[in-house]
């Protein structure tokens, strides 16, 4: 039987090892047996040598002695470009597997089993795992795994005998911030020794960490002058990782950019001299025993090392800088023979199911489960959904314990279902291996779905509320909140963006204020310059909020003197009072009043209202821009006293619907007689379309859903059985589907009309029958519009 080769990996960028069971001996077969450990480092980098199609990048002990990207003094071998370190690699994650995987070959390949460290809290996500498991598979590790940094150090301190069964071992890692406390148990599996991994590991951040350590010895080494191209390459110099780690570092000579050699000499460096004692935030009650797992030597080890038995109740322990290498080589070797490298518990994921108590929590993976490493674990029972029938998608609410906020996931069906379906959801996880897979199976389909926890919109209310939220038989839609982004912002292939525009509109005499507006109107990508709300996006800085203001008040001095007869710049059209509606709420308050004003006098002529087209205008604007108690209640008082009867469907339609969407204080100022008024009023407007285009839907749907909203009032409003409306309304939204359903030769206008409008409607009597469950209702709607 030939003998296995086994491997276990440390490479972390600060400094790398790799322990393997075999020896190689050029002119000679491998002995396998003895253990050899390969380092490298410190601050790893990985290399790119060749040119042209011969080009390749090496990594491990060959691209620490490579000139390759160490200066111009080696002319073009020396480029910048062509040397990476390792740390960027692992924090970037999304970077070319091609370079990460060569971090491995240049070490060891050939094992039959390899282990690689996976750090515990922000640089052991998920995704970093996933990029490290492509790497491997690139690379073509056979028979590859992640194991847990506390979890390698433990296993090095089971096959050294330091820690005995039963046991609870504080495991103290150094990482990049500072330090990671884990708490695992020692248990018996199979007639061997294993750690169980009950709670992700606890951070305490500190100037001790690798990070800042290696900050401090690169200022060392650049010197006073700090950073700029003539020390540049003292930056890159081995001497900084050295004396960054407490290694012994005699002085090295470098290369400056003209060719020149000089030396740097960081041997009287003393890392610890800037460091504090750590004596706190360190949780290890209740161990029987501690290790301290760090990659630093020399003195510096010592410091942190006398600090940390300070703060530590029990023995404690400090471990060579290779013992994670050794003990992922213990793991690989386990792998290898079948037995149990440690158990790890799964960070628990949750979703919403109803049952006939309504909305509840279901764990599809339970807090107590604990899986043995390399197994994968599938939900013992999946959670049954409903998908009712005319939708096109199903909406699924999800909670990882590992990554709050809670999401909300939607998931495709294709086509709108003709009867409600049943559908399973489970999850498939090993662990340290990447992201939980989320399924969802539909067996009247026929099909499986896959939810996407990285495409989830975020939900901010806790898991608690989400749940109460749903648990309402009479729900309320949500407030619409149209969202803004950068994508309005920036430069498209058609047009420029605002940032742009705004580089030379606010210093114009006559801005272009039709532009402007039309930018501002403009929602690529369903986002919004500035949201509904009136908010910018995040990414957008103070200079250029500084010169959108400037136009807004050019925009105020401009409709200002319309109002006031004055000529001028302008004054000839609404594009400026376009300009300052488009801002939404973020519209100065004054606008509103002029609107308002302009509504009341309506018999008379009106600067804003050149010919009948310019009405559409003003009552949309108004809807946009309304903020403020005074002001709402005054709008709502004058399109409640007019003639509702004969309100047009894109003018005081349109307005009270955006009052009532997008206002939590606007549906309470109804009354009963209003609410019967307006859903006349809404019931004609969907009336009106049937036999036609449905050109002029778009409002009677949102007016309908905001009528929904009085229920912040009166919260049996417009339920079947309940309140008689709801019926005229059923009855409505029937005539209107049947009308789309039964249509012989639609245009194909109407075909793809009749697809958006069917699962609104579907959505909106759920939410007449008491049944509702899309508190995204509104929005749905406008994306719908």
């Amino acid at each position: 039987m030939t003998a296995r080769k086994f491997c276990g990996f440390d490479v972390n960028g600060w400094r790398d090892f790799a322990a393997k069971n075999w020896r190689s001996v050029p002119g000679e077969e491998e002995e396998v047996g003895p253990v050899e450990i390969v380092p490298s480092g410190p601050l790893t980098s990985v290399v790119n040598v060749g040119d042209g199609e011969r080009t390749r990048w090496i990594g491990g002990a060959q691209a620490d002695a490579a000139p390759h990207g160490l200066g111009g003094g080696w002319g073009q071998v020396g480029a910048a470009g062509r040397r990476v370190s390792v740390r960027k690699l692992l924090e970037l994650r999304d970077d070319d597997v091609t370079k990460l995987s060569s971090c491995f070959a240049g070490s060891a390949q050939g094992a039959s089993h390899n282990i690689l460290s996976i750090d515990e809290g922000p640089d052991g996500v998920e995704t970093t795992q996933e990029h490290l498991l492509e790497a491997l598979s690139f690379g073509k590790y056979r028979n590859s795994s992640l194991v847990w940094r506390p979890v390698l150090a433990a296993l090095y301190a089971i096959e050294q005998g330091l820690v005995l069964e039963g046991q609870r071992v504080g495991v103290v890692c150094h990482d990049r911030r500072g330090l990671a406390i884990q708490h695992l148990l020692i248990r018996s599996a199979r007639g061997v020794l294993a750690p169980e991994r009950r709670e992700a590991a606890k951070h305490a951040q500190s100037d001790i960490g690798y990070e800042n350590l290696v900050r401090a010895a690169r200022n060392a080494a650049i010197g006073p002058d700090g950073f700029t191209s003539r020390t540049a390459h003292r930056a890159i110099a081995r001497s900084v990782g050295k004396a960054a780690l407490g290694i012994e570092c005699p002085p090295e000579m470098l290369r400056v950019q003209n060719g020149d050699w000089e030396t740097l000499d960081l041997s009287g460096y003393d890392a610890a001299a800037s460091l504090v004692g750590f004596q706190h935030g360190l949780d290890l009650g209740g161990c029987d025993v501690v290790l301290f797992e760090t990659l630093t030597e020399g003195t510096l080890k010592d410091h942190m090392v006398s600090n940390l038995e300070i703060a530590s109740p029990v023995a404690f322990t400090a471990l060579p800088a290779q013992a994670v290498a050794l003990g992922a080589l213990s793991a690989a070797r386990r792998a290898g023979d079948g037995a149990p490298i440690f158990f790890d518990f799964l960070p628990r994921l949750s979703t919403i199911v109803f049952g006939p108590e309504g909305a509840t929590n279901f764990d599809l993976i339970r807090p107590e489960e604990t899986l043995e490493a390399g197994r994968t674990y599938r939900s013992p029972e999946p959670a049954s959904l409903a998908i009712p029938a005319g939708q096109e998608s199903v909406s699924v609410y999800l909670r990882k314990e590992a990554a709050p906020p809670p999401r909300k996931a939607t998931v495709k069906i294709g086509l709108p279902l003709k009867e409600q379906a049943a559908v399973s959801l489970w999850v498939e996880q090993k662990p340290a291996a990447g992201r939980a897979r989320i399924l969802m199976e539909a067996p009247s389909l026929g099909r499986n779905f896959t939810v996407e926890w990285d495409e989830a919109d975020e939900d901010a209310r806790s898991w608690a509320e989400i749940i109460e939220s749903l648990k309402v038989n009479v729900s309320i839609p949500r407030r619409l909140v149209l969202p803004c982004g950068m994508h309005p912002w920036e430069d498209s292939a058609r047009s420029d963006g605002m940032l742009c525009l705004l580089q030379t509109e606010p210093f114009r005499n006559d801005p272009d204020w039709d532009t402007l507006a039309m930018k501002l109107a403009q929602r690529p990508f369903g986002q919004y310059c500035i949201s509904s709300d009136g908010h910018f996006p995040a990414e957008i800085v103070q200079e250029d909020i500084e010169r959108f203001d400037l136009l807004t008040e050019k925009a105020l001095d401009v409709t200002r003197s319309r109002l006031a007869g004055g000529t001028g710049p302008g004054t000839e059209d609404n594009g400026a009072l376009k300009f300052l509606t488009w801002q939404f709420r973020r519209c100065p308050p004054e606008v509103a009043t002029w609107l308002v004003d302009c509504i009341e006098n309506s018999e008379r002529s009106h600067p804003f209202v050149g010919h009948q087209a310019s009405w559409i205008l003003v009552y949309q604007g108004l809807g946009r821009i309304m903020l403020g108690d005074y002001i709402e209640r005054r709008a709502m008082e004058v399109l409640l006293s007019s003639d509702i009867e004969s309100w047009v469907w894109n003018r005081q339609s349109a307005c009270m619907a955006f009052l009532l969407s997008r206002s939590d204080t606007a549906p309470t100022l109804l009354s009963r007689v209003d609410v019967e008024r307006l859903a006349g009023r809404t019931i004609a407007d969907f009336r009106r379309n049937i036999g036609e285009e449905y050109t002029m839907f778009n409002y009677a749907p949102f007016l309908l859903a905001g009528l929904l909203r009085w229920r912040i009032k009166n919260p049996t409003a417009l339920v079947s059985g309940v309140d008689p409306l709801a019926a005229d309304f059923l009855a409505i939204i029937e005539e209107v589907e049947a009308d789309l359903v039964n249509r012989r030769r639609p245009s194909v206008n109407l075909q793809r009309r009749r697809g958006k409008i069917l699962p609104i409607l579907k959505d909106i009597k759920a939410e007449l029958l008491g049944e509702g469950t899309n508190p995204d209702l509104l929005l749905d709607i406008y994306g719908a519009g």
